[in-house]
């Protein structure tokens, strides 16, 4: 009785804290005698945890209570790319690709943080989501917002150095000692690994960090390098 009193009051806590986080969600569980409340499901997405959205969507669409998720692309080779993240109250647009039967983008989320999740199976969001127009146009924001994100990236990096990104990421790191390895940073700035780590090497002959393992100590201010 104690643990399912303790479920109960758990559940309840979730589902307030979903209504908090998309508002929208709250009108349309109330419109439709808490059909939302019944069956949404709660999971945890722990620090570093990858998900395969295309399998988690076609299952459920996740919405994002707390927490920060990455959204990514990562091709043949391996590599990997940042496309935006995914916060409290936005949307997974991997979504997409269930809900209107198209091609897959093939992308994968991971949790930048703990994060809690709501999964919304995929036929309560068709039914009674996807038919709602106030949902339609807060989804459509969502997506002009995102997609506002990827041209921006892409504007970054076609007119900033990669050095340059890379110093910026340090430097917000906002720390002397930088806890990193070179395929985190890569991940990061959009690069592969052997690249960062030659550009690292490159500003530690310079004297602005020193490289130690699993480690990078800042020497000199590296603004310094920027204004360059």
């Amino acid at each position: 009785m104690v643990n399912h009193d303790e479920n109960l009051s758990n559940r309840l806590k979730n589902i307030k804290s979903l209504y908090k986080a998309y508002p929208v969600l709250e009108k349309i569980d109330i419109n439709n005698n808490g059909i939302l409340k019944r069956k949404a499901t709660f999971k945890i997405m722990y620090f570093n945890e990858y998900a395969k959205l295309i399998e988690e969507t076609c299952q459920g669409v996740p919405f994002v209570i707390k927490g920060t998720i990455k959204i990514q692309k990562i091709n043949e080779d391996g590599d990997e790319t940042n496309l935006y993240n995914i916060k409290q109250g936005e949307f997974c647009h991997e979504a997409l690709s269930c809900l209107s039967n198209l091609k897959s983008l093939k992308i994968l989320g991971k949790a930048i943080q703990d994060s809690e999740l709501c999964i919304i199976p995929f036929n309560i969001v068709e039914k009674y989501l996807m038919e709602n127009n106030e949902f339609l146009s807060y989804i459509y924001k969502d997506l002009y917002n995102k997609f506002s994100i990827v041209i921006e990236n892409k504007e970054r990096i076609i007119h900033e150095s990669l050095e340059s990104r890379l110093i910026r990421v340090l430097i917000n790191k906002d720390s002397k000692i930088i806890y990193a390895t070179h395929s985190q940073l890569a991940f990061e700035v959009d690069s592969v690994r052997e690249v960062v780590s030659r550009k690292l090497k490159d500003i530690e002959k310079r004297g602005y960090i020193k490289l130690e393992r699993g480690k990078i100590v800042i020497l000199k201010d590296l603004n310094e390098i920027l204004k360059d």
